[in-house]
């Protein structure tokens, strides 16, 4: 089978190898040639990745039986759309489908208009004067994001980012001057407490199967202080839950997801591909931060490296409206940490050049994709962006974390990486602040 994967980032890179290992024969299509799909794949058109048209006649041109989309802009671009109508089986929704996530004011009112438990309070504007007035009342925390795509790096949260309402002010002037997510307007939502959970899962237009729980670092420095980034790490457990998070709080969360599929169906845009959903576990129960409609960045890699079921296989399956009722993921730990160019998150130095030894790494008992990098002089040269992503499936945690640590002393060259990500230390610290928020979890 001939399978084209459009993304060039590490998550891509996950995503082609999970493919290759099912026997297919690889095609690529991304705006930045990544050195490790390009070597094993067939073909790579360096294009873009919202150039519809471009994609599309390279995918009939190689005879494409199947395409797999990473990232998330040629979704709301409608790439999926156009690679079904040229008759291109695809794993990832249609524009209309794919607002879930290019639109965070769609999907609330979604929930809302639902009746879709888990959602939060929330408000939208366009102007600053109506915006101050509101904040003269709230008596609660709140959250600022962008309405469109900002990559995971828009969100302002009372707090963290600002603590009164002057602040708040100028936090949403910057959103409407700079048309952060593509519009002059932003939400607001009520701040939920708690501790995240990713919860990923296969949608094939009705049936929802979930993958295993991760957990996401998105803050760039350790401790969890810093901006937000598109994410520096993520864990997952031997049990697929979380310390903090209960069977009960992934019953709820996978209940929230299948709830969307179905309206989504009843909207006349049925939910094709990945969906994944960022939840808070409070004190109330699961409550979603957000949806995206593509595997996660850097979870995704974590999920792809426990699947036991064929790849190639469940996307077949998916686009033909066929999923099991469940899938097998190993019961491991995985450990998965970036390798990001300095100063990533505010102010980052693109160009800096890493040395790599492959060999060193897989003897680590680790596993190397290759993110936001190009090949230069024997080396590589990094974007302002994440430039490795390193993960180790192992059977703790503890081992898993070593193993990665282990593996990155086979990278030289200027970086910034998150070394506490999965250290007892930090998960201890998460569960802790969980169990003060809701006390000991209780049986249901």
């Amino acid at each position: 089978m001939r399978a084209l994967v459009v993304g060039g980032g590490g998550r891509e890179h996950a995503l082609a190898e999970a493919l290759i290992e099912s026997g297919v024969e690889l095609y690529a299509a991304a705006s930045r040639r990544n050195p490790g799909i390009a070597r094993k794949a067939k073909a790579f058109l360096e294009v873009p990745e919202t150039e519809v048209d471009k994609i599309v006649s390279f995918a009939a041109g190689a005879r494409v039986e199947l395409a797999v989309i990473g990232p998330e802009a040629p979704l709301g671009a409608g790439l999926a759309d156009a690679l079904e109508a040229k008759g291109v089986p695809t794993v990832g929704p249609g524009r209309e489908a794919a607002r879930l996530e290019t639109s965070k004011e769609f999907t609330r009112r979604l929930l809302q208009e639902s009746g879709i438990s888990g959602s939060l309070a929330f408000w939208t504007f366009d102007d600053l004067d109506a915006f101050a007035a509101f904040l003269k009342d709230a008596d609660f925390e709140i959250v600022l994001k962008p309405i469109g795509l900002t990559a995971g790096k828009g969100v302002k949260v009372q707090g963290d980012h600002f603590t009164n309402p002057e602040e708040a002010v100028e936090c949403a002037r910057e959103i409407l001057d700079a048309r952060i997510g593509g519009v002059p307007r932003f939400l607001v939502e009520r701040k939920a407490v708690g501790e995240e959970f990713s919860l990923q899962a296969f949608v094939d237009g009705k049936r929802v199967v979930p993958m295993p729980l991760a957990r996401d670092h998105k803050r760039a420095q350790e401790g969890d202080r810093g901006p937000n980034t598109g994410g520096m790490g993520s864990v997952s457990m031997p049990d697929h839950l979380l310390p903090w998070v209960t069977k009960w709080d992934q019953q709820e969360a996978v209940g929230i997801l299948e709830r969307t599929v179905e309206a989504m169906r009843a909207r006349g845009a049925p939910f094709r591909g990945v969906l994944y959903g960022g939840f808070m576990a409070t004190k109330e129960g699961p409550k979603l931060l957000e949806y995206n409609v593509r595997f996660a960045d850097p979870e995704g890699i974590n999920v792809l490296a426990l699947l036991e079921d064929d790849f190639a296989d469940v996307c077949q399956r998916l686009v033909g409206g066929r999923l099991p009722a469940t899938l097998r993921f190993a019961r491991r730990a995985s450990v998965c940490k970036y390798v990001v160019a300095p100063g990533y998150g505010t102010n980052p130095r693109p160009g800096g050049r890493l040395i790599v030894d492959e060999k060193g790494i897989k003897a680590a008992g680790a596993h190397l994709f290759y993110g936001s990098v190009e090949e230069s002089d024997g080396g590589l040269a990094m974007s302002p962006s994440r430039a490795l992503a390193l993960l180790s499936v192992q059977e703790d945690l503890k081992t898993a974390e070593r193993c990665v640590e282990d593996a990155m002393r086979f990278v030289r060259g200027e970086f910034e990486a998150r070394h506490d990500i999965g250290t007892a230390s930090l998960m201890e610290h998460y569960t802790a602040r969980m169990q003060r928020i809701r006390g000991p979890p209780k049986p249901h």
